[in-house]
């Protein structure tokens, strides 16, 4: 099912319809209004990429990345890997950090 954007003309709100197949795409209203003076926008195409891929590509940076200085540094480095993985790793890396982190009075 197509899912797309809106902008309701009455009062300025922008939302995204998930709209079935036989739907016509022009008659969603408002859900904030309730307004039917909505039109459809352009919307954003989404990269789909397999977690090989964000892990590829979170290495390709971390390859061109200078030594951290500070904790700070490579908590918000790890975070970014961790999110690449998609499995809470980042939370994960995020408390370990923290533990650190106030371990070193940082």
């Amino acid at each position: 099912m197509p899912v797309y954007d809106y902008i309701c003309e009455s009062c300025g709100r922008r939302f995204t319809a998930l709209i079935g197949v036989t739907a016509e795409p022009d008659d969603e209203g408002c859900p904030g209004c309730g307004s039917g003076r909505t039109r459809r926008l352009i919307g954003r195409i989404a990269r789909v990429r397999s977690e090989d891929q964000r892990l590829e590509d979170a290495a390709d940076r971390l390859e061109g990345m200078p030594e951290p200085d500070s904790y700070s540094e490579i908590r918000k480095t790890m975070r970014e890997v961790g999110s690449a993985l998609d499995d809470g790793v980042a939370d994960e890396m995020e408390e370990t950090f923290e533990a650190e982190m106030e371990e070193s009075g940082e």
